[in-house]
């Protein structure tokens, strides 16, 4: 209970850490709602089977920028710095210099494997694109469900969203909450009677008309019945996506991880399993408690955020290059390039196309429907 934050820190002193659980969950369900793929891509991030960020001194970098540092490793992508007094900068501009007691933040398949670079890859210049990539366009959102969580949800994402975007719940409720999010600067919100579970209702929505929607658990019900109630629904969903030509992407909140098979039965590609995801994380802050600053950098709508960007804003469509040449394109952007995603892959468990931290020098096209995963600050 995030009402319960400031008694818990006193409690605990400067040798405790407190984590927000409740405030992680209503982040990653408004990360993963800004973009088809980022659920994969934090996962990912916080499972052990995957890629970590790791800290680590590096003297041989002392005196270079961090956009030099770059492509200074063989293994492992350099996304931040730690400076000496623990403040914790993600996507630093280009042109800061490391300092010798400065921590290279990284990102790495295993710490063992992290080293730097004999001989630098070739940046193959002719498939860099000069073009800009468009920045993202007022979008509806339809929010199936309620729970506790709904309220910060809505004011998170009012943070995120272009101005002009609009969002419609729907769900079983005695009275119109709509009210209380007037004067939002970004987010039109109104409401909806529904139960998302009934097919018919759904289908009078006319959920083809949305970009994205988001499907909350029901908290009033135990934690299998929520899950149960969610997966009817994003059956429905799909199959509507389906039927229309996939036309939005779906976020859902799944309790139990052992549903998770069933909601990926549905095409349910980005989903957040709150309680994995928190478990995860405190798994990673119990190895390196700067860590959480990362974390918390990354899911403010304050500095730089993931984002899944055209890959064609980086690399020539089709055109043969390698990853060391997608860094470079977007270092010229003031971004940092962590990998990317197939659009070929996009419903395919697990990974769901998304590769991090790629080989640097291995031969590499990418499609105009493809996307580069970056951090950048819009």
């Amino acid at each position: 209970d995030s009402a319960n934050l400031p008694a818990a820190r006193l409690a605990g002193g400067p040798a405790a850490h407190v984590i927000d659980a409740d405030d992680i969950a209503i982040q990653l369900i408004v990360q993963s709602h800004r973009q088809t793929g980022l659920s994969t891509v934090c996962t990912d991030l916080l499972n052990y089977r995957g890629h970590e960020f790791y800290m680590r001194p590096e003297p041989s970098l002392v005196g270079v920028t961090y956009g030099e540092a770059l492509s200074a490793y063989e293994l492992g992508i350099p996304i931040g710095l730690r400076r000496p007094d623990g403040a914790v900068t993600v996507n630093p501009p280009g042109d800061t210099v490391i300092g010798p007691s400065d921590e290279m933040i990284l990102l790495a398949e295993d710490d063992l494997l992290i080293r730097l670079a004999d001989r630098r890859p070739p940046i193959v210049e002719d498939a860099i694109t000069t073009g800009t990539v468009p920045p993202p366009a007022p979008e509806r959102t339809l929010l199936a469900g309620w729970n506790d969580r709904a309220p910060k949800i809505i004011r998170l994402l009012d943070a995120f969203v272009r101005p002009g975007s609009e969002l419609v719940i729907a769900a079983r409720l005695d009275r119109d909450p709509s009210g209380d999010f007037t004067g939002l600067p970004n987010l039109k919100v109104s409401f909806t009677w529904c139960d998302p579970t009934d097919r018919t209702l759904l289908e009078a929505l006319d959920v083809g008309t949305y970009q994205k929607v988001i499907v909350l658990g029901d908290d009033t019900r135990d934690p299998q019945h929520a899950d149960a109630r969610t997966l009817v629904t994003l059956l429905h969903l799909r199959d509507l996506e389906e039927r229309l030509g996939d036309p939005f992407a779906i976020v859902s909140e799944i309790n139990d991880d052992t549903n998770r098979e069933v909601a990926q039965v549905t095409k349910a590609d980005d989903f957040v399993v709150s309680d994995k995801l928190i478990s995860l994380m405190l798994t990673q802050l119990s190895e390196n408690r700067h860590l959480e600053d990362v974390f918390t950098d990354l899911l403010d709508p304050e500095g730089s955020e993931l984002y899944l960007k055209p890959a064609s804003g980086y690399l020539v469509p089709d055109m043969t290059a390698n990853f060391a040449t997608v860094i470079e394109s977007a270092r010229r952007r003031g971004e940092t390039a962590l990998g990317y995603r197939r659009n070929e892959d996009f419903h395919n468990p697990p990974s769901y196309g998304v590769v991090l931290n790629p080989d640097k020098a291995s031969p590499l096209a990418l499609t105009a429907e493809d996307h580069v995963i970056v951090l950048a600050e819009d």
